[in-house]
């Protein structure tokens, strides 16, 4: 079993847990106010203890949902096309609808560009997925407002709509060794 389906078992665990949790401790609170009909507390303020004790609950499971649906239901958006990035040693490969899968690597210092650019449709909706093949890399294309980091062994993913139509220049943001400064991109 690989570290990313390790990490992502432990995440989805401490996730699990938290929501249920916070599911537990609502139910507690309903059960205590409504279907006992007293608060455990011998003080002369069990209504305002119980409600502010329930109305944080309440506001923190709604925020969990809403933090769960983000990340759960970000993985099904709609999208036109998926091109998959992979970082190396000093260049980009990329797979995509278009050309299949290509190599893009640096031409010259002078001119400041790659031979096969990659290319993303104007206004549709394009899923990126970002990896490595051996060291950290970053993908960035300031341009565009685009930074994703290459992590070998993990796939990240962003969904991404073009709205401009031009050809930007990139580079890798993580200092990735000897070959960093010729690993630019070009969209």
């Amino acid at each position: 079993m690989s570290l990313s389906l390790i990490y992502y078992d432990i995440v989805s665990y401490v996730v699990m847990l938290c929501f249920f949790m916070c599911v537990l401790t609502v139910f507690y609170l309903l059960f205590l106010g409504f279907f006992s009909g007293n608060v455990i507390l011998n003080k002369e303020f069990n209504n305002l203890e119980f409600k502010w004790t329930f109305i944080p609950s309440l506001f923190m499971s709604i925020l969990c949902y809403l933090n769960l649906s983000f990340f759960y239901f970000d993985s099904e958006l709609d999208t036109i096309s998926i091109v998959k990035v992979m970082g190396r040693q000093w260049y980009w490969s990329y797979e995509d609808s278009f050309k299949g899968l290509y190599d893009s690597y640096h031409l010259s210092s002078l001119i400041n560009s790659v031979d096969n650019p990659l290319v993303l449709t104007y206004n549709a909706s394009t899923r990126i997925l970002m990896s490595s093949s051996d060291v950290l890399h970053s993908f960035s294309v300031p341009d565009l407002g685009l930074k994703m980091d290459a992590v070998p062994g993990r796939v990240n993913h962003l969904t991404y709509l073009p709205t401009r139509v031009g050809s930007f220049m990139g580079y890798c943001s993580e200092l990735c060794g000897v070959g960093h400064s010729y690993m630019p991109n070009h969209n």
